[in-house]
């Protein structure tokens, strides 16, 4: 998306904070105050490609998918924050397939018409297709086991999300000695205006280090902020629209919250460079599962909302359909633009899916609210 129609975006931020202030009508702050998050949620991300670019492509690029989610956390944290536990779940599913089928799927579709087929790296696919199969596994085991033993799955969470967590550290480290030689080679940078590497400036001026952490801190702060004003309007607003809190979760707020990774990808898609491609949804899926969710668990426990791994069997079972259909097609290393189409077409009925579904699982807080219908 292009920087200037980006920057009249940015209006939306102060409007959305003086609508809710204001308490003007519900339908228009949720509007105007989700056209805000997009500006931010980019400004976010190309803050954190501008950080990893002054490092090594190995540790740059795990700078990148990690911060790459701060937009997530920060939606769901505020979400949980207002008891919201079921739109928060529903979020996370929604950014998952919102990486997997619509990041993935228009990156495929772009770069396919503009390369032609295009080729993964064989190695590199097959160590994060495995780390989806786990991701997926994580996510299904405390629905199945909730069947049995409903009142012990947030003990089971809890511990799921420990194990999740020290597989995220344990990566982490080793992608850390993987790229310790790379940690002084610069990542080239994208030009958005042409999607290629930036090669025409010999010597560009970068900001300074401290400028970027306080346009991050900035940037994360107003996306509180405005994630605040959605949440207070998101119940209303919903009960107005007749939509139930799992599609808002799934397709509204874990669209809005995944629109980094998406557009990272289609300007990479853009560039040739289909490592970064893999890195910006597929990385970015993986580090939401072993990191976000196991956070969301915890903050949860710590304001005292139910909040647990245990998703809905419709929920699990998109996810499950995203990542079978993901791996499926990119798994030999071969992708063409047919590909891309395949994963959006799969994001699209999925999205009826969810439309059509009723409300199964109200929490307490969504009831007083008035989410639940």
């Amino acid at each position: 998306m292009g920087i200037a129609i980006m920057k009249w975006l940015l209006i939306c931020v102060p409007a959305a904070l003086a609508l809710n202030f204001y308490q003007a009508n519900s339908l228009l702050v949720f509007f105007v105050s989700l056209t805000a998050i997009v500006p931010l949620v980019e400004l976010m991300g190309d803050t954190t490609e501008e950080l990893a670019s002054r490092f090594g492509s190995t540790i740059g690029g795990l700078l990148n998918s990690t911060l790459s989610n701060a937009p997530e956390l920060i939606i769901g944290i505020v979400a949980l924050s207002h008891g919201l536990a079921s739109v928060v779940k529903a979020s996370l599913t929604g950014s998952i397939i919102a990486n997997l089928l619509l990041g993935l799927g228009c990156a495929l579709l772009i770069g396919g018409l503009k390369y032609g087929p295009q080729k993964f790296e064989e190695r590199r696919l097959r160590s994060n297709a495995s780390m989806l199969q786990l991701c997926a596994f994580c996510l299904i085991v405390p629905a199945v086991f909730s069947i049995g033993t409903p009142e012990g799955t947030r003990g089971l969470s809890t511990e799921i999300s420990v194990v999740l967590l020290v597989v995220y550290l344990i990566n982490v480290l080793v992608t850390l000695l993987g790229g310790r030689n790379e940690a002084l080679t610069p990542e080239p940078k994208i030009d958005k205006k042409t999607g290629h590497t930036a090669t025409s400036q010999p010597h560009p001026v970068h900001p300074k280090l401290w400028m970027l952490l306080g346009t991050l801190a900035m940037a994360g702060g107003m996306l509180a902020l405005i994630s605040d004003a959605l949440c207070e309007s998101l119940a209303p607003t919903a009960k107005a629209l007749g939509l139930s809190d799992v599609f808002s979760g799934v397709m509204i707020l874990g669209g809005v919250g995944g629109v980094g990774e998406v557009l990272s990808a289609i300007r990479f898609a853009r560039a040739g460079k289909q490592e970064l491609v893999l890195s910006a949804t597929v990385g970015s899926t993986i580090q939401m599962v072993l990191m976000v969710a196991p956070i969301l668990v915890f903050v949860g426990m710590f304001m005292g909302v139910e909040m647990s791994l245990t998703f809905t069997n419709f929920e699990v079972v998109a996810i499950v359909l995203a990542v079978v259909v993901a791996r499926e097609l990119i798994v030999d290393g071969n992708v063409n633009w047919m590909e891309g189409v395949l994963l959006l077409a799969t994001y699209i009925i999925l999205g009826f899916g969810f439309y059509h579904l009723p409300d199964v699982r109200p929490s307490t807080a969504v009831e007083q609210t008035g989410l639940a219908p």
